[in-house]
Protein backbone atom coordinates (compact mmCIF):
# COMPACT_ATOMS: atom_id res chain seq x y z
CA UNK A 1 0.00 0.00 0.00
CA UNK A 2 0.97 3.77 -0.34
CA UNK A 3 2.31 5.22 2.61
CA UNK A 4 1.34 8.65 3.99
CA UNK A 5 2.67 11.84 3.02
CA UNK A 6 5.82 12.72 5.02
CA UNK A 7 4.33 15.30 7.81
CA UNK A 8 6.79 18.64 8.01
CA UNK A 9 7.88 18.15 4.53
CA UNK A 10 5.30 20.31 2.42
CA UNK A 11 3.26 22.93 4.26
CA UNK A 12 -0.04 22.08 2.77
CA UNK A 13 0.16 18.51 3.21
CA UNK A 14 -1.58 18.33 6.64
CA UNK A 15 -5.52 18.51 7.01
CA UNK A 16 -8.69 18.64 4.20
CA UNK A 17 -8.22 21.53 2.27
CA UNK A 18 -11.83 22.29 0.69
CA UNK A 19 -12.60 25.62 -0.84
CA UNK A 20 -16.25 27.33 -0.91
CA UNK A 21 -18.19 26.36 -4.14
CA UNK A 22 -18.14 30.07 -4.89
CA UNK A 23 -14.34 30.40 -5.21
CA UNK A 24 -14.35 26.82 -7.43
CA UNK A 25 -15.42 28.74 -10.40
CA UNK A 26 -11.89 30.32 -10.59
CA UNK A 27 -8.55 28.63 -9.60
CA UNK A 28 -5.17 28.09 -10.20
CA UNK A 29 -3.35 24.36 -9.33
CA UNK A 30 0.06 24.10 -9.76
CA UNK A 31 2.52 21.24 -9.73
CA UNK A 32 6.29 20.86 -10.10
CA UNK A 33 8.35 18.90 -12.72
CA UNK A 34 10.71 16.16 -10.75
CA UNK A 35 14.54 14.89 -11.92
CA UNK A 36 14.97 11.16 -11.55
CA UNK A 37 18.15 10.29 -10.11
CA UNK A 38 18.68 6.75 -9.68
CA UNK A 39 16.68 4.16 -10.70
CA UNK A 40 14.15 5.19 -13.79
CA UNK A 41 12.57 2.52 -16.08
CA UNK A 42 12.17 0.23 -13.23
CA UNK A 43 8.73 1.86 -12.14
CA UNK A 44 7.20 1.08 -15.48
CA UNK A 45 4.25 -1.84 -14.45
CA UNK A 46 5.93 -4.77 -16.98
CA UNK A 47 9.11 -4.28 -14.67
CA UNK A 48 7.65 -3.81 -11.28
CA UNK A 49 5.25 -6.47 -11.22
CA UNK A 50 7.88 -9.31 -11.97
CA UNK A 51 10.51 -7.98 -10.18
CA UNK A 52 9.82 -4.53 -7.75
CA UNK A 53 10.88 -1.56 -8.69
CA UNK A 54 12.63 1.32 -7.17
CA UNK A 55 13.54 5.13 -8.11
CA UNK A 56 14.92 7.90 -6.03
CA UNK A 57 13.92 11.41 -7.29
CA UNK A 58 13.00 14.86 -6.57
CA UNK A 59 11.11 17.95 -7.14
CA UNK A 60 11.93 20.94 -8.42
CA UNK A 61 10.38 24.35 -8.53
CA UNK A 62 10.02 24.56 -12.43
CA UNK A 63 5.74 23.67 -12.83
CA UNK A 64 3.08 23.24 -15.02
CA UNK A 65 0.05 25.50 -14.10
CA UNK A 66 -3.71 25.12 -14.73
CA UNK A 67 -6.10 27.51 -14.63
CA UNK A 68 -10.02 26.92 -14.80
CA UNK A 69 -13.06 28.71 -14.97
CA UNK A 70 -16.86 27.95 -14.77
CA UNK A 71 -18.99 28.70 -17.76
CA UNK A 72 -17.56 29.60 -21.44
CA UNK A 73 -17.40 32.91 -22.29
CA UNK A 74 -18.04 34.00 -25.98
CA UNK A 75 -15.05 36.00 -28.10
CA UNK A 76 -12.26 34.31 -26.28
CA UNK A 77 -9.78 32.27 -28.02
CA UNK A 78 -9.52 28.67 -26.68
CA UNK A 79 -6.03 26.87 -26.28
CA UNK A 80 -6.87 24.28 -28.97
CA UNK A 81 -5.25 21.19 -28.33
CA UNK A 82 -4.35 21.41 -25.13
CA UNK A 83 -7.43 21.99 -22.96
CA UNK A 84 -10.01 24.65 -24.16
CA UNK A 85 -13.25 25.37 -23.84
CA UNK A 86 -15.58 22.68 -23.32
CA UNK A 87 -18.90 22.05 -22.49
CA UNK A 88 -18.87 18.04 -22.56
CA UNK A 89 -15.75 16.09 -21.44
CA UNK A 90 -15.81 14.90 -24.69
CA UNK A 91 -15.30 18.09 -26.56
CA UNK A 92 -11.76 18.40 -25.03
CA UNK A 93 -8.60 17.39 -27.27
CA UNK A 94 -6.24 17.58 -24.67
CA UNK A 95 -6.52 13.37 -23.74
CA UNK A 96 -5.59 14.21 -20.21
CA UNK A 97 -7.43 16.78 -19.90
CA UNK A 98 -10.45 14.87 -21.49
CA UNK A 99 -10.35 11.86 -19.10
CA UNK A 100 -9.92 13.99 -15.62
CA UNK A 101 -13.33 16.40 -16.84
CA UNK A 102 -14.99 12.57 -17.71
CA UNK A 103 -14.23 11.30 -14.45
CA UNK A 104 -14.11 14.65 -12.15
CA UNK A 105 -15.96 17.13 -13.34
CA UNK A 106 -19.71 17.84 -11.84
CA UNK A 107 -20.47 19.08 -15.37
CA UNK A 108 -21.32 22.45 -16.98
CA UNK A 109 -18.87 24.61 -19.54
CA UNK A 110 -15.93 25.02 -18.35
CA UNK A 111 -12.80 26.95 -19.98
CA UNK A 112 -8.89 25.43 -19.01
CA UNK A 113 -6.08 26.96 -19.57
CA UNK A 114 -2.11 25.49 -19.38
CA UNK A 115 0.66 26.81 -18.83
CA UNK A 116 4.34 25.37 -18.11
CA UNK A 117 7.94 26.46 -17.48
CA UNK A 118 9.17 24.17 -19.85
CA UNK A 119 8.01 22.70 -23.35
CA UNK A 120 6.09 19.56 -22.67
CA UNK A 121 8.37 15.67 -23.70
CA UNK A 122 11.32 17.01 -22.50
CA UNK A 123 11.48 14.34 -20.03
CA UNK A 124 10.83 16.47 -16.75
CA UNK A 125 7.39 14.79 -16.34
CA UNK A 126 4.98 17.73 -17.53
CA UNK A 127 1.97 15.05 -18.34
CA UNK A 128 1.89 13.76 -14.50
CA UNK A 129 2.08 17.49 -13.34
CA UNK A 130 -0.51 18.55 -15.63
CA UNK A 131 -2.57 15.54 -14.63
CA UNK A 132 -1.93 16.35 -10.92
CA UNK A 133 -2.54 20.00 -11.04
CA UNK A 134 -5.58 19.41 -13.25
CA UNK A 135 -7.29 16.83 -10.96
CA UNK A 136 -6.25 18.96 -7.49
CA UNK A 137 -8.42 21.58 -8.97
CA UNK A 138 -11.25 19.75 -10.37
CA UNK A 139 -11.47 17.82 -6.58
CA UNK A 140 -10.88 21.28 -5.11
CA UNK A 141 -9.16 19.49 -1.67
CA UNK A 142 -6.06 17.95 -1.34
CA UNK A 143 -6.23 15.80 2.06
CA UNK A 144 -4.83 12.88 0.68
CA UNK A 145 -1.89 13.43 -1.80
CA UNK A 146 -0.28 9.66 -2.31
CA UNK A 147 -4.24 9.10 -3.12
CA UNK A 148 -4.06 12.04 -5.94
CA UNK A 149 -0.70 10.64 -7.30
CA UNK A 150 -2.41 7.70 -7.64
CA UNK A 151 -6.16 8.96 -9.22
CA UNK A 152 -4.07 10.78 -11.86
CA UNK A 153 -1.29 8.11 -12.98
CA UNK A 154 -4.76 6.07 -13.55
CA UNK A 155 -5.35 8.04 -16.05
CA UNK A 156 -2.17 7.71 -17.98
CA UNK A 157 -1.52 4.29 -16.97
CA UNK A 158 -5.44 2.56 -17.34
CA UNK A 159 -7.72 4.99 -19.14
CA UNK A 160 -4.93 5.82 -21.93
CA UNK A 161 -3.22 2.79 -21.92
CA UNK A 162 0.36 4.56 -22.00
CA UNK A 163 3.44 2.19 -20.80
CA UNK A 164 4.90 5.21 -18.48
CA UNK A 165 6.53 5.21 -15.02
CA UNK A 166 4.82 5.96 -12.38
CA UNK A 167 7.02 7.78 -10.28
CA UNK A 168 6.23 11.28 -11.68
CA UNK A 169 2.72 11.52 -10.04
CA UNK A 170 3.93 11.03 -7.04
CA UNK A 171 6.82 13.80 -6.86
CA UNK A 172 3.85 16.16 -8.52
CA UNK A 173 1.69 15.45 -5.77
CA UNK A 174 3.87 15.58 -2.58
CA UNK A 175 7.13 17.38 -3.83
CA UNK A 176 10.77 16.96 -1.80
CA UNK A 177 13.06 13.87 -2.53
CA UNK A 178 11.32 10.70 -2.69
CA UNK A 179 12.86 7.09 -2.77
CA UNK A 180 9.84 5.11 -4.14
CA UNK A 181 9.50 1.44 -3.84
CA UNK A 182 7.16 -0.32 -6.35
CA UNK A 183 5.47 -3.43 -5.46
CA UNK A 184 4.77 -6.82 -7.29
CA UNK A 185 1.03 -6.39 -6.62
CA UNK A 186 1.11 -2.63 -7.74
CA UNK A 187 1.41 -0.71 -4.29
CA UNK A 188 3.48 1.82 -4.33
CA UNK A 189 5.33 2.80 -0.51
CA UNK A 190 6.30 6.26 -0.33
CA UNK A 191 9.60 7.39 1.73
CA UNK A 192 11.03 10.58 2.17
CA UNK A 193 14.78 11.61 2.37
CA UNK A 194 15.80 13.76 4.32
CA UNK A 195 18.38 16.46 2.79
CA UNK A 196 18.72 19.43 4.67
CA UNK A 197 18.77 22.71 3.00
CA UNK A 198 22.57 23.47 2.78
CA UNK A 199 22.91 20.36 0.97
CA UNK A 200 19.88 20.88 -1.37
CA UNK A 201 21.32 24.10 -2.62
CA UNK A 202 24.84 22.91 -2.87
CA UNK A 203 24.04 20.12 -4.90
CA UNK A 204 21.48 21.93 -7.23
CA UNK A 205 24.27 24.07 -7.96
CA UNK A 206 26.41 21.03 -9.05
CA UNK A 207 22.92 19.54 -11.04
CA UNK A 208 23.30 21.11 -14.03
CA UNK A 209 20.13 21.08 -16.24
CA UNK A 210 20.17 21.26 -20.28
CA UNK A 211 17.99 21.12 -22.65
CA UNK A 212 18.69 19.27 -25.77
CA UNK A 213 15.83 21.25 -27.80
CA UNK A 214 14.46 17.73 -28.76
CA UNK A 215 10.91 17.35 -28.05
CA UNK A 216 9.26 13.56 -27.49
CA UNK A 217 6.43 11.49 -26.71
CA UNK A 218 7.59 9.46 -23.44
CA UNK A 219 5.17 6.44 -24.28
CA UNK A 220 6.75 5.75 -27.76
CA UNK A 221 10.22 5.67 -26.27
CA UNK A 222 9.29 3.75 -23.80
CA UNK A 223 7.06 1.08 -25.39
CA UNK A 224 10.39 -0.54 -26.66
CA UNK A 225 11.46 -1.08 -23.38
CA UNK A 226 8.07 -2.72 -22.38
CA UNK A 227 8.04 -4.39 -25.05
CA UNK A 228 11.23 -6.02 -24.43
CA UNK A 229 10.73 -6.87 -20.68
CA UNK A 230 7.26 -8.64 -21.77
CA UNK A 231 9.17 -10.78 -24.22
CA UNK A 232 11.65 -11.78 -21.82
CA UNK A 233 14.84 -9.96 -23.58
CA UNK A 234 17.29 -11.06 -21.02
CA UNK A 235 19.39 -7.80 -21.93
CA UNK A 236 17.08 -5.80 -20.50
CA UNK A 237 15.94 -7.34 -17.22
CA UNK A 238 19.83 -7.37 -16.43
CA UNK A 239 20.27 -3.29 -17.20
CA UNK A 240 17.08 -2.86 -15.02
CA UNK A 241 18.39 -5.02 -12.34
CA UNK A 242 21.60 -3.06 -12.25
CA UNK A 243 19.69 0.52 -12.81
CA UNK A 244 17.92 -0.61 -9.67
CA UNK A 245 20.83 -1.50 -7.80
CA UNK A 246 22.27 1.77 -8.09
CA UNK A 247 19.26 3.37 -6.25
CA UNK A 248 21.19 2.85 -2.55
CA UNK A 249 24.40 4.42 -3.59
CA UNK A 250 22.72 7.54 -4.50
CA UNK A 251 20.66 7.83 -1.62
CA UNK A 252 24.01 7.64 0.42
CA UNK A 253 25.13 9.87 -1.64
CA UNK A 254 22.54 12.45 -1.12
CA UNK A 255 22.74 11.89 2.83
CA UNK A 256 26.58 12.52 2.72
CA UNK A 257 26.02 15.45 -0.06
CA UNK A 258 28.46 13.67 -2.05
CA UNK A 259 27.98 15.45 -4.86
CA UNK A 260 30.92 12.90 -7.27
CA UNK A 261 29.72 10.03 -5.47
CA UNK A 262 25.99 11.07 -7.29
CA UNK A 263 27.99 11.94 -10.61
CA UNK A 264 29.07 8.26 -10.28
CA UNK A 265 25.45 7.28 -10.33
CA UNK A 266 24.44 9.27 -12.80
CA UNK A 267 27.36 8.05 -15.66
CA UNK A 268 26.56 4.65 -14.74
CA UNK A 269 23.06 4.60 -15.16
CA UNK A 270 23.55 6.44 -18.38
CA UNK A 271 25.79 4.05 -19.39
CA UNK A 272 22.80 1.41 -18.46
CA UNK A 273 19.85 2.92 -19.67
CA UNK A 274 21.33 3.56 -23.07
CA UNK A 275 20.67 0.19 -24.12
CA UNK A 276 16.96 0.00 -22.96
CA UNK A 277 15.73 0.91 -26.63
CA UNK A 278 17.53 1.96 -29.59
CA UNK A 279 15.57 5.25 -29.61
CA UNK A 280 16.99 6.19 -25.75
CA UNK A 281 19.99 8.25 -27.06
CA UNK A 282 20.77 10.15 -30.22
CA UNK A 283 23.86 10.93 -32.30
CA UNK A 284 23.63 14.47 -31.01
CA UNK A 285 23.48 13.52 -27.23
CA UNK A 286 26.22 11.32 -27.42
CA UNK A 287 28.56 13.69 -28.98
CA UNK A 288 27.09 16.49 -25.83
CA UNK A 289 27.90 14.18 -23.47
CA UNK A 290 31.14 13.05 -24.82
CA UNK A 291 32.38 16.42 -24.82
CA UNK A 292 31.50 17.53 -21.13
CA UNK A 293 32.79 14.59 -19.86
CA UNK A 294 35.97 16.17 -21.31
CA UNK A 295 35.37 19.34 -20.33
CA UNK A 296 35.36 17.45 -16.27
CA UNK A 297 31.71 16.81 -15.80
CA UNK A 298 31.40 13.62 -13.29
CA UNK A 299 28.45 12.43 -15.16
CA UNK A 300 25.09 12.60 -16.09
CA UNK A 301 22.06 11.04 -18.09
CA UNK A 302 19.06 11.98 -20.16
CA UNK A 303 15.88 12.47 -18.06
CA UNK A 304 12.74 10.79 -18.71
CA UNK A 305 12.52 7.85 -21.15
CA UNK A 306 15.07 9.43 -22.87
CA UNK A 307 15.35 10.01 -26.93
CA UNK A 308 15.78 14.09 -26.33
CA UNK A 309 14.26 16.24 -23.65
CA UNK A 310 16.72 17.47 -20.57
CA UNK A 311 20.17 16.36 -19.72
CA UNK A 312 20.82 16.32 -16.04
CA UNK A 313 24.91 16.66 -15.43
CA UNK A 314 26.59 16.72 -12.13
CA UNK A 315 30.08 19.46 -12.77
CA UNK A 316 31.97 20.54 -9.66
CA UNK A 317 32.65 24.44 -8.93
CA UNK A 318 35.77 24.30 -10.54
CA UNK A 319 34.42 22.85 -13.87
CA UNK A 320 31.01 24.05 -14.20
CA UNK A 321 32.15 26.96 -16.43
CA UNK A 322 33.99 24.38 -19.26
CA UNK A 323 31.36 22.04 -18.83
CA UNK A 324 28.68 24.50 -19.84
CA UNK A 325 30.69 25.84 -22.73
CA UNK A 326 31.19 22.63 -24.02
CA UNK A 327 27.29 21.70 -24.00
CA UNK A 328 26.31 24.86 -25.39
CA UNK A 329 28.72 24.15 -28.46
CA UNK A 330 26.02 21.70 -28.95
CA UNK A 331 23.31 23.65 -29.19
CA UNK A 332 22.16 22.83 -25.32
CA UNK A 333 20.28 25.39 -23.31
CA UNK A 334 21.12 25.40 -19.68
CA UNK A 335 17.81 25.79 -16.98
CA UNK A 336 18.49 26.99 -13.77
CA UNK A 337 16.35 25.44 -11.24
CA UNK A 338 16.25 24.77 -7.57
CA UNK A 339 14.88 21.67 -5.38
CA UNK A 340 11.01 21.90 -4.17
CA UNK A 341 9.63 20.81 -0.73
CA UNK A 342 6.48 21.54 -2.15
CA UNK A 343 4.10 19.57 -3.77
CA UNK A 344 0.94 20.18 -5.92
CA UNK A 345 -1.09 23.55 -4.93
CA UNK A 346 -4.63 25.00 -5.46
CA UNK A 347 -5.41 28.62 -4.90
CA UNK A 348 -8.17 30.82 -6.09
CA UNK A 349 -7.18 32.64 -9.10
CA UNK A 350 -7.12 36.68 -9.78
CA UNK A 351 -8.28 38.21 -13.15
CA UNK A 352 -8.61 35.84 -16.21
CA UNK A 353 -6.78 32.57 -17.32
CA UNK A 354 -3.61 33.70 -18.92
CA UNK A 355 -2.62 32.14 -22.29
CA UNK A 356 -0.48 29.14 -22.28
CA UNK A 357 2.97 29.47 -22.18
CA UNK A 358 4.32 25.75 -22.70
CA UNK A 359 1.21 23.69 -24.05
CA UNK A 360 0.85 20.96 -21.56
CA UNK A 361 0.64 17.53 -23.76
CA UNK A 362 2.48 14.05 -23.44
CA UNK A 363 5.91 13.94 -21.56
Amino acid sequence: MSGPPTPGLDTHADGPEVRPEADRDLWTAGAPLRISLAGGGTDLPSYAHRFGGAVLAAAIDLRVTVTARRGVRPGVRACLDVCGHARAADDLVNPFARELVRRYWEGGALELVSEGDVPPGTGLGSSAAFCVALLAGLRGRMDDRVGLAEEAGAVEHVALGRPVGRQDHYLSALGGFRLLHFAHDGGVEVENVEVPEEVAGRLAGELLLFSSGVSRDAGKVLDDQHQRVVRGNEDTRNRLHEIKALVPAAVSALHRGDGSALGEVLARHWALKRGLGDGVSLPLVDLAYRDALEAGATGGKLLGAGGGGFMLVLARPEVRDPVCAALSAHGFTRQHFAFSRTGVEVSPAVGRPRPHTHRSAPG
